[in-house]
């Protein structure tokens, strides 16, 4: 029976796979020349939704709290209650503002993403080749199954955004006509987006054990406390300036490392495919 205590130690784990795979990354130079294209895209990413966010600023701030009520002083003896009601207004707006600002780049990272999806995947084939000796793919060896996985990478990215899209856009909908719910749908959206993120970066190499997408959401369920503890470390990442021009090929290699430490269960892969992802990848979480 899973306690607090190793939930949270599992949430450690999962969020410290972000900077094992920043670290990996830096110390394999192997791995910059496919980095080089995500690095590329995470920087125009970045400074586009950037350059948007400071423009619209002030549209954004009244988007996320013009549903919280204004509080005035009828007397000196008012702001005793008034002042520090007003101070957690101001505390809660500055939170739904960023929370917004977060969900923006994150969103600019998925669209760049589904561009850079063939990098990516071989990004990830070759960390796995790093730590495992072996890449396992379902695919036919040859020029036309290299295509085809390039096609492949680009349908699945383009399949996972839709997925997400459908799932956030009625949450930030009901948030924005029923301003109040915000309360819940705003960190439902931020949970969703922290959910995606492993979902996301670990797909590359799920997708070539061919892993339907049923028992990937599975899979994240199963491991909902190391997913959430990556999504917060990919969602930081994303945010942290500087490092998040470097957002996308670092969430490749940690996912990469999360779908090798936490192989799906044998019955949901073609067999022997949780035998060769262990192989090489130490550390279970």
């Amino acid at each position: 029976m899973s306690t607090p205590l190793t939930t949270l130690a599992r949430a450690a784990s999962g969020f410290g796979l972000a900077f094992e795979g920043a670290r990996l990354l830096l110390r394999e130079r192997q791995l910059w020349t496919l980095a080089l294209v995500p690095f590329a895209l995470s920087l125009l990413a970045v400074t586009t939704a950037s350059v948007l966010v400071v423009r619209h600023a002030a549209a954004l701030h009244a988007a996320a709290t013009f549903w919280l009520p204004a509080l005035e002083a009828g007397s000196w003896i008012a702001w005793i209650w008034i002042g520090p009601a007003m101070a957690l207004l101001h505390l809660a707006g500055a939170l739904l503002f960023l929370a917004l600002v977060g969900v923006c780049l994150v969103m600019a990272y998925l669209l760049a993403s589904l561009l850079a999806a063939p990098f990516h995947d071989l990004l990830s084939q070759r960390v796995e080749r790093l730590l495992t000796g072996e890449v396992f793919d379902a695919a036919e060896p040859g020029v036309r199954a290299l295509l085809g996985d390039a096609a492949r990478s680009l349908l699945e990215e383009g399949r996972r955004l839709a997925f997400f899209l459908a799932l956030v856009g009625p949450l930030a909908l009901l948030g924005w006509i029923v301003p109040p719910l915000q309360v819940v749908t705003a960190p439902a959206v931020l949970l969703a987006t922290m959910l995606f993120l492993p979902l996301d970066y670990a797909s590359y190499t799920l997708d070539r054990r061919r892993l339907p997408f049923r028992a990937k959401r599975r899979w994240l369920l199963a491991h909902a406390p190391v997913m959430l503890g990556f999504g917060a470390a990919g969602f930081l990442t994303c945010l942290v300036p500087l490092l998040n021009f470097a957002a996308m090929p670092v969430l490749v290699v940690s996912g990469t490392l999360l779908a090798l430490r936490l192989p799906p269960a044998a019955g949901a892969q073609p067999s022997g495919a949780a035998q060769r992802a262990d192989s090489g990848a130490a550390g279970p979480l």
